[in-house]
């Protein structure tokens, strides 16, 4: 058969001339038919399988991948108990070879400890103590799939910012990496200001527009590398890498101007809004846990609510 021919073509008798009438969509099966064409499986893959990432996709490219919590590793992982350069990852042939590198807490396969492997499509990878992965190789579509899901799991349904599930992990990840390089690590927590009223006057369905649109607006204003999530309700907050008291701030204000100026169209008619904000940071106190500075950033939050609403407030 040639291959630009229809192998799903439908006899004449079967085609209803009163729908060609009447404009009903006609779907081209020639379409779905390449789709289900088998794929070489030529994409190297290692997929994270627990913690903050699970689901997360690394594809693998003919070069070797450092792992570690070094910062100039191809494979940065912030976990307790990963070393600085943990393993290596290295192409040989049709497959890799997964090398210990003399890491503190180990490196391990299907369960058992390995200073250097060859790599076999569903191996379980472990690094340090809690690190999981799986080796895999497949096609272009499996690895699209993939990805879709992972962004699915990690993304809030309505507003499309990064659930709370997701910041919880990311955030005690965040606190590790900032005790072990010394650096700060900051939150801005702001919530929408008489939203119920928003809601009681303009309807749900308006109500969860603001909410779409502030965070549209806001991750405009948050760099690539922060992140940006649903808290809970009409709460969401920032976490910041490598950024102190003064930045976080500096971003509270930014976003509550952003928000300020910000007028949603809804079927009900316009809506306007503004936010409040509390900032906390780590500072030195690197022995903090991530109820501690998510409770500062909600303590001032509250202060900013009491004050008047419609402003930041970075000190108790």
């Amino acid at each position: 058969m040639p291959e630009d021919s229809d192998p799903f073509e439908f006899p004449t008798e079967f085609v209803d001339e009163q729908d060609h009438e009447e404009s009903t969509a006609i779907v081209s099966l020639q379409s779905i038919g390449k789709f289900a064409r088998q794929q070489p499986k030529d994409r190297h893959l290692i997929v994270r399988m627990n913690g903050a990432a699970r689901g997360q996709v690394t594809a693998l490219e003919p070069a070797p991948y450092r792992v570690g919590r070094a910062p100039d590793c191809e494979l940065f992982l912030g976990d307790d108990g990963i070393s600085r350069k943990h393993a290596l990852l290295i192409p040989v042939g049709a497959t890799y070879v997964l090398e210990d590198t003399g890491s503190a807490n180990g490196t391990f396969v299907g369960g058992q400890p390995i200073e250097r492997h060859v790599l076999r499509d569903g191996d379980t990878i472990q690094f340090g103590p809690t690190a999981l992965y799986r080796y895999t190789l497949t096609d272009e579509g499996q690895e699209a799939l993939l990805r879709q899901l992972f962004e699915a799991s990690v993304t809030d349904s309505l507003t499309g910012t990064r659930n709370r599930e997701y910041f919880d992990t990311q955030l005690r990840s965040e606190i590790s990496f900032a005790r072990r390089h010394k650096t700060d690590v900051s939150l801005v927590l702001f919530d929408v200001d008489h939203f119920k009223r928003v809601n009681d006057t303009y309807g749900h369905p308006a109500g969860d527009e603001v909410l779409i649109q502030i965070a549209r607006v806001v991750s405009k204003v948050v760099r690539s590398e922060d992140v940006l999530a649903r808290y809970g309700g009409e709460e969401f907050v920032v976490v910041l890498r490598d950024v102190g008291i003064v930045g976080a701030k500096s971003l509270g204000e930014r976003l509550r101007e952003t928000v300020e100026r910000l007028t949603v169209s809804t079927d009900a008619g316009p809506v306007r809004v503004t936010v409040s904000v509390g900032c906390a940071s780590v500072g030195l106190d690197y022995d903090m846990k991530p109820e501690a500075l998510l409770g500062a950033a909600d303590r001032r939050l509250y202060v900013a609510k009491h004050r008047g609403r419609n402003r930041v407030i970075a000190e108790d």
